[in-house]
């Protein structure tokens, strides 16, 4: 491809230094040129920034604040006009940040794109019993791991909301359907989620549900508002 864009992956990491080299080796193995990586670390304390320091990236390290703001501080800090997410704990799948980047270009009316993701188990670590055995065996649809955007999706829809400590990006996701910025969910498995014993998946199982109903009342709400004004200007 022609001009291709300067694309800034992003990775938020909290004491991530079991998988974070798998997941950097990830990211260097799609062969994408011109490409940025922003390793973001939240407070880690373990050896974190040595994984980081022996690739090719720009290591920025904040006091601990919760993923939602080591999001957002990423985004503040990528040079491309084109992000990706990737967690420390998960990994990309060859060649496939080339085909999210390649529908972003081809689609201009489109703001990001997702794709489908493999979830696995670290070995060792047993299924939850709140995971079905489908959901390990199938692909499921993918979240932030395949999430590619243009930047200028946050400028219209914002960063994440720093109140979701977990599910922060379906707060997102609902707060972008809302805003009228379009997003495409492709067919191809494009990450690999990991399930282990630190995992958010297994900390905060607890909590998913009622942030997920905070992210849909919101949304809510927000339609009420829209119709509200819009009522008062007919």
């Amino acid at each position: 491809m022609a001009d291709r864009p300067l694309v800034s992956t992003l990775v938020p990491v909290y004491n991530g230094e079991r998988f974070l080299a798998q997941a950097l080796d990830s990211i260097f193995a799609q062969g994408w040129e011109p490409l940025e990586v922003v390793v973001l670390d939240d407070g880690s304390t373990d050896s974190s920034a040595e994984v980081a320091g022996r690739y090719p990236v720009r290591y920025l390290r904040q006091e601990n604040a919760g993923i939602a703001a080591a999001r957002n501080a990423a985004i503040e800090a990528a040079s491309g006009d084109i992000v990706a997410f990737l967690d420390a704990d998960d990994v990309w799948l060859p060649g496939t940040l080339a085909k999210r980047v390649e529908h972003l270009v081809a689609n201009p009316e489109v703001g990001y794109v997702v794709g489908r993701m493999e979830v696995f188990l670290e070995p060792g670590c047993e299924r939850p019993p709140w995971i079905a055995p489908k959901f390990l065996a199938e692909p499921q649809n993918g979240l932030l791991q395949t999430f590619v955007a243009r930047r200028e999706a946050f400028e219209r829809v914002g960063g994440f909301d720093r109140e979701f400590a977990i599910s922060e990006d379906m707060d997102w996701f609902a707060r972008a359907k809302d805003a009228g910025v379009r997003g495409d969910m492709l067919d191809e498995v494009c990450a690999r989620y990991r399930l282990h014993d630190e995992s958010t998946t297994h900390r905060e199982r607890g909590s998913v549900m009622p942030t997920l109903l905070r992210a849909l009342k919101g949304s809510i709400e927000r339609s009420r508002g829209t119709e509200a004004a819009e009522r008062s200007t007919q």
